[in-house]
């Protein structure tokens, strides 16, 4: 009896000495990967900028910045509000999803994304200005030039702004 004991208590130690060592793998690829970036705890308002000052990017009328739930704002410019700008926002997770982003890129074998300096913590342009992708933080911002029909340069600075409002 006491060596069957014995057996199940060095197997309950084997046990959570192999859990311990899966924690420990499982934290040094976390810091390895970057997730270890500040959590955002600012208000989570996706229209962090007003329609003027999208207006003045754009250099056209915003009638409305809607917010769809926490997670994108919808820009309502042109004439009549007949073109829309969505701006989305990933608040946790961002420094994840931009590794992603660019792991899919390698595994493409194209180099299609285009560098953006001096915008939050690193942004990029996807292919063929159809949209911008700015990370500050672990915060994410996705910006849609391709179905807004935005410039990259008014992305750019749209990204920038926001960029400067995540603290």
């Amino acid at each position: 009896m006491a060596v069957f004991v014995f057996l199940m208590l060095l197997v309950a130690g084997g046990c959570f000495y192999v859990a311990y060592r899966v924690k420990q793998k499982a934290h040094e690829i976390s810091l390895q990967m970057g997730t270890n970036a500040p959590a955002y705890t600012g208000k989570k308002d996706p229209c962090l900028l007003s329609s003027s000052e999208v207006s003045a990017i754009l250099r056209e009328p915003v009638q409305a910045a809607e917010p769809r739930g926490d997670s994108a704002c919808e820009y309502q410019y042109g004439s009549g509000g007949s073109h829309r700008l969505d701006v989305e926002f990933n608040w946790k997770g961002g420094v994840m999803a931009m590794k992603l982003a660019h792991g899919m890129q390698s595994i493409s074998g194209a180099n299609s994304f285009t560098t953006v300096p001096n915008i939050g913590d690193e942004a990029y342009i996807a292919p063929g200005g159809s949209g911008l992708m700015m990370r500050k933080g672990d915060v994410m911002v996705n910006i849609d030039l391709r179905a807004s029909g935005v410039s990259v340069d008014a992305g750019e600075k749209i990204a920038a702004k926001i960029g400067d409002r995540l603290q």
